[in-house]
């Protein structure tokens, strides 16, 4: 159990090593426990086991099933409250945040100091 004083976890999913820059971000705009799986089959395992604040996911991690991913987080009773946040490149994806389930769809390029406020703000709330 978590108590105040521990510092915040963060669990990245990055198929193919294109969140690595963002993670170094984050670290850089927070101290945040940040843990990183490049395994898309091993992301629920590893979420249940550290019980992580926030979830970063890369949209294109599971073949374009960035969605299901969502979705079947959403569905679990133990990780239903976890913020997932989806990282992409494409715009077009923006207009379809809401069928993702996420609480939070950043379009690359990044603006860092817009990524970690909604960081912070999701896991205040």
């Amino acid at each position: 159990m978590k108590t105040a004083g521990d510092k915040k976890t963060i669990l990245v999913l990055d198929k193919n090593s294109r969140m690595l820059s963002v993670i170094d971000d984050i670290m850089y705009y927070g101290d945040f426990n940040v843990h990183l799986t490049f395994d898309p089959n091993a992301i629920y395992d590893k979420a249940k086991m550290i019980n992580p604040d926030l979830i970063i996911l890369d949209y294109l991690l599971v073949d374009n099933d960035c969605e299901l991913v969502c979705r079947d987080f959403k569905d679990d009773k133990q990780l239903c409250n976890v913020p997932i946040i989806i990282v992409t490149a494409f715009k077009t994806k923006k207009a379809q945040a809401d069928s993702y389930k996420c609480d939070a769809l950043f379009v690359k390029p990044l603006d860092m100091e817009v990524l970690a406020s909604r960081i912070e703000y999701l896991m205040a709330s």
